[in-house]
């Protein structure tokens, strides 16, 4: 096998091993995509017939494309660098059972905030496209219809996105990494700090009856250019594992029982 195929080996097996290379690689190309469209609305067709307001929306689409690409990336290191095992707080496993009700919860709030901000982007890009129809005479029809099916899509994204996040929880390996960097908890990475994430607080409920204990991570996300989204993620605590939950609540800057 030449040093190009070795390559490509490489890199597909670092992609099965953290997903967020995927991701990152895949925004990459959304952005050539759009980038090549909006040079394409603006050499080919005319601004007043609809090209500039094409231009603006694959703009708008490639800056946003560029921003998630920096965020995976970001993830992607992360990810890498608990995985090496270099900053480990803690590493515990769950059983199949646990692993189902933790999933079935975060499944619960997912699928609530992921409304909650259709009705926020959504009605948004609705006032937007309804200024284009009525109040913009060349192209603001076909920008509008173009604004309305971008807000479709979001619907749709909104409604199976929490299906496939559940599916991907449940087929995940039961298994939580903390570091003082970030997170892997049911195959997701969530960095500590990033451009548009920040993790706030950290702090442990002790367990009641069947539910065990928890570690819950409390962090801000920037979803707009305004507009800020708090969000939990609750990691099972191992009977047994209190004294070092407790440790990492100390490690990461706050008060320990």
């Amino acid at each position: 096998m030449g040093s190009r195929g070795i390559s490509i080996f490489r890199l597909v097996a670092g992609m099965r091993r953290n997903p967020e290379w995927k991701w990152a690689y895949a925004s990459v190309f959304s952005a050539i995509i759009f980038a090549l469209v909006c040079i394409g609305a603006f050499s080919f067709i005319e601004g007043m017939a609809g090209g500039y307001a094409l231009a603006f929306i694959a703009f708008f689409l490639l800056a946003s494309a560029i921003a998630v690409a920096g965020l995976f990336y970001h993830r992607a290191r992360v990810m890498d660098s608990i995985l090496s095992g270099t900053r480990i707080l803690a590493h515990w496993t769950y059983p199949a059972d646990i692993a189902r009700l933790c999933a079935l919860r975060e499944y619960a709030d997912y699928k609530g905030r992921n409304h909650a901000m259709f009705i926020l982007i959504g009605g948004m890009l609705g006032v937007v496209a309804v200024f284009f129809v009525f109040f913009i005479e060349e192209g603001g029809w076909e920008t509008g219809v173009f604004l309305i099916a971008i807000a479709i899509l979001l619907f749709v994204v909104s409604r199976i996105t929490p299906e496939i996040e559940l599916k991907r929880a449940l087929a995940a390996p039961h298994e939580a990494f903390i570091a003082h960097n970030g997170i892997i908890y049911e195959g997701a990475v969530y960095p500590f700090r990033s451009f548009m994430m920040t993790m706030t607080r950290v702090s442990m409920k002790k367990a009641r009856e069947k539910d065990p204990a928890m570690l819950f991570f409390s962090f801000t996300q920037l979803v707009g250019a305004f507009i800020i989204q708090p969000f939990d993620i609750a990691v099972p605590v191992p009977v047994g594992e209190e004294g070092t939950a407790d440790g990492v609540i100390r490690a990461l800057g706050g008060k320990g029982s």
